[in-house]
């Protein structure tokens, strides 16, 4: 029997165990998670050099914050066990990213 391939650190669908149909909307989450980043670090071109993997670290928490929405009543979001304290989701997608982004972006002069 084959071994299943090693998913990627940066797909978020195994970042947040979606299968079925579930992954499909977490492909579409990343890819609104790369435009935000995107959009939020002046572009593709990346003009600050921020470092690939701290873009794909960035990607990967505003694409499971957006794939989580869905699940969530009112923003709360409980993982479905019943001992996990529920919580509130941010109302900024990209709240994760700021702090991951912010060391290598100008800021005003």
């Amino acid at each position: 029997m084959a071994a299943e391939p090693t998913p990627a650190a940066t797909d978020i669908a195994w970042y947040v165990d979606a299968i079925g149909k579930d992954a499909e909307f977490a492909s579409t989450s990343q890819a609104e998670a790369t435009e935000l980043v995107s959009n939020f670090m002046g572009g593709a071109s990346n003009p600050f050099g921020v470092p690939a993997v701290i873009v794909a670290r960035a990607v990967l928490e505003v694409g499971a914050d957006l794939f989580y929405r869905k699940t969530t009543r009112n923003g709360v979001v409980g993982f479905g066990d019943m001992e996990a304290q529920p919580f509130r989701l941010n109302r900024d997608p990209m709240a994760a990213a700021y702090p991951l982004l912010r060391p290598y972006l100008v800021i005003g002069l």
